[in-house]
C-alpha cells in the first residue's frame, strides 16, 4: 500500500475518532444539564429563599465574611441530603446529612457525616434537630443551618432520596458491603418494609448470610437504614459512608463508553443546583488526585456533646465551638485521620 493512500486512512480513522469523542462529550454535557431543572426545591416556608425562584444571597445562605472561601483554601464543600421518604417526591426530613469535600491541595476526597439528631440553631425558628432545618425551608435553609452553626461558605447541595439511591446503586451493579452477622435480621427487616413500599416493582430478595457481599440497591438503603445493632444512629452513619464510599469506587471502574448512560439513569434521581462546568470541572480534578480512597469523619466528635432530652425529643447538644474547631481542621487541615466514632 502507498504511503500516501496509508496516511489518508490513518487521518480518516483519527478524523472519526475524534469526532466521537466531541460526540459523546457533547451528549454528556447534554445529559448533565438536565440536571438543573428544579435547583431550588420548594419548601413548607413561603418566605424561605426556595420559593422565590431566585438564587440565594450569600446572606442568604448564611455565609459570614470570616467563613473560610474555598478560592483561598483549594477546599471546595457540597452538602449531600438523604431524605428519609415513604412515597417519592414526598417532602420529608434530611435523615442523610454530609458534607463532601474536595481538598485540591492534599489531593484528597472527604466525607462528614452530620448527626441528624444534633440540637442547633435554626435560624428564623426554634432550636431543634438539624434534620428539620430541610423540611421546614428546603436546602436553602438547610445550607443556612449548617454554614451558620459551623461557619462554612456551603453555596451547593445534592439531594436524593431513598427510591432514588436504590436506582443509582442498581445502575452500577450493586455496592460490596461486609454485612455482620448481628445486621443481616435488622437488615432483613427493613428489606420486607421497602418491599412493601415498593409494591410497583419487584420484590428484593432477603439477604441471606453474613460476610462481603454484593447488595443490590434495596439491599443497600436496607443496610443503610439499620440503627436497631450496633452503636444506634452512630453507626448507622458509618453505613451511610460506607455505601457512598463503596459507590464511588465502583463509579470509577465504569467504562468511558457506558459513562453516558450512567449519568442518563442518575439524572432523574439527583436534585442540585451545582453548574454543569463545576461537574465537570471537579471530576476531572478528583480523577488527577493520586489517592482516591475517601476520608470519613463524624459530628459530633465523642466527648463533645450531651445526650439529652429536649421538649420531649432525644437530642445531642454539641460544644459548638469545639466541634466547629476540630471541624475545620478535618475540612481545611492535612484531613488524614479516619473518622472518629
Amino acid at each position: 500500500m502507498k504511503k500516501g493512500r496509508m496516511k489518508k486512512i490513518v487521518v480518516a480513522i483519527l478524523s472519526l475518532f475524534l469526532l466521537f469523542l466531541i460526540g459523546t462529550a457533547g451528549y454528556i454535557y447534554v445529559l448533565l444539564e438536565q440536571i438543573q431543572e428544579n435547583p431550588w426545591a420548594e419548601s413548607s416556608d413561603p418566605s424561605s429563599p426556595s420559593n422565590t425562584g431566585k438564587k440565594p444571597s450569600r446572606e442568604d445562605l448564611g455565609i459570614s465574611d470570616d467563613a473560610p472561601d474555598s478560592k483561598e483554601t483549594g477546599v471546595f464543600n457540597m452538602l449531600l441530603f438523604g431524605l428519609d421518604s415513604r412515597a417519592e417526591n414526598q417532602n420529608s426530613r434530611s435523615d442523610v446529612i454530609m458534607i463532601a469535600t474536595i481538598d485540591k491541595k492534599n489531593e484528597a476526597i472527604k466525607l462528614t457525616s452530620l448527626m441528624r439528631d444534633m440540637y442547633v440553631s435554626i435560624p428564623g425558628k426554634q432550636d431543634n434537630r438539624i434534620n428539620t432545618a430541610y423540611i421546614f425551608g428546603g436546602p436553602a435553609l438547610a445550607i443556612k443551618t449548617i454554614n451558620t452553626n459551623f461557619n462554612l461558605d456551603i453555596q451547593y447541595y445534592a439531594t436524593v432520596d431513598f427510591f432514588g439511591l436504590e436506582k443509582i446503586i442498581d445502575q452500577v451493579g450493586g455496592v460490596t458491603i461486609d454485612v455482620k452477622k448481628n445486621e443481616v435480621k435488622a437488615l432483613n427487616q427493613i428489606l420486607n418494609e421497602l418491599n412493601n413500599l415498593n409494591k410497583k416493582s419487584k420484590p428484593s430478595p432477603l439477604v441471606t448470610k453474613s460476610g462481603s457481599q454484593t447488595l443490590n440497591g434495596r439491599q443497600a438503603v436496607a443496610y443503610a437504614r439499620i440503627r436497631s445493632v450496633g452503636h444506634a444512629d452512630f453507626e448507622r452513619t458509618e453505613r451511610q459512608r460506607t455505601i457512598l464510599s463503596e459507590l464511588f469506587k465502583k463509579v470509577k471502574t465504569v467504562s468511558p463508553l457506558k459513562f453516558p448512560g450512567l449519568v442518563t439513569a442518575l439524572l432523574p434521581h439527583v436534585e442540585t443546583n451545582l453548574p454543569v462546568t463545576e461537574i465537570v470541572k471537579l471530576g476531572v480534578s478528583v480523577l488527577g488526585f493520586k489517592n482516591k480512597d475517601i476520608i470519613q469523619y463524624r459530628l459530633p466528635v465523642d466527648g463533645t456533646y450531651q445526650s439529652r432530652s429536649i421538649r420531649g425529643m432525644a437530642v445531642l447538644v454539641p460544644d459548638l465551638e469545639k466541634n466547629k474547631e476540630l471541624l475545620h481542621n478535618f475540612l481545611y487541615g492535612e484531613g488524614s485521620e479516619s473518622h472518629s466514632e
